[in-house]
């Protein structure tokens, strides 16, 4: 990325440059979360299991990430992943497999195994994040991904016409011993182009 000054609605900015020629408007950052109660069957995830509010076949839904960019259609790079947990010790991998649609062919149940992304899914299919092992500073875990650190990021993606949101199946990397009920919640932070 290269540092560079462009003319947005009559007024200079300064902004960065990309590899791929996009234009991010530099200082503006889109922060967007989603918090689920994890049902955990009564116990922990085992290795590649999704992560989602219920086990009960077909109900459990995608992790849905809403205005990520300011305008339908618009585009953008995922700059930081972040999860966190009120579970205390934790010390799993999560992977999010991020979409441009809800990916209503793919696995979304608690505590299944993760069959994403699938043939139907995979044209709104952007690619996966993959966050650092979590980490525990007293009552709660987390993990943050950023360029900087192992991830995927940033990542590039542009929002289906009609819309300004963004997708995600969270699977468990490695085995976790989160507890019923708890919350886990994840975090998008997006640098949106102009």
């Amino acid at each position: 990325m290269s540092d560079i000054r462009v003319k947005s609605k009559n007024e200079w900015k300064d902004a960065l440059g990309t590899r791929d020629g996009r234009v991010l408007i530099a200082g503006k950052l889109i922060t967007s979360s989603v918090k689920k109660n994890l049902e955990a069957n009564g116990s922990a995830h085992a290795a590649g299991d999704v992560l989602s509010e219920t086990d009960t076949a077909s109900a459990g839904t995608a992790w849905h990430f809403k205005n990520v960019v300011p305008y339908e259609g618009g585009s953008g790079y995922i700059v930081k992943a972040r999860a966190e947990t009120q579970v205390e010790s934790q010390t799993y991998r999560i992977a999010l497999q991020l979409y441009t649609r809800n990916p209503s062919g793919a696995e979304l149940d608690d505590n299944a195994a993760a069959a994403s992304p699938t043939p139907a899914d995979a044209p709104y299919f952007l690619d996966e994040i993959l966050l650092p092992d979590l980490h525990s500073r007293g009552d709660n875990s987390y993990s943050v991904a950023t360029p900087s650190t192992s991830g995927n990021l940033p990542l590039s993606f542009t929002c289906e016409g009609q819309s300004r949101d963004l997708w995600v199946v969270a699977i468990a990397v490695t085995a976790t011993t989160h507890t019923a009920t708890e919350y886990l919640k994840l975090e998008l932070s997006i640098a949106p182009c102009e």
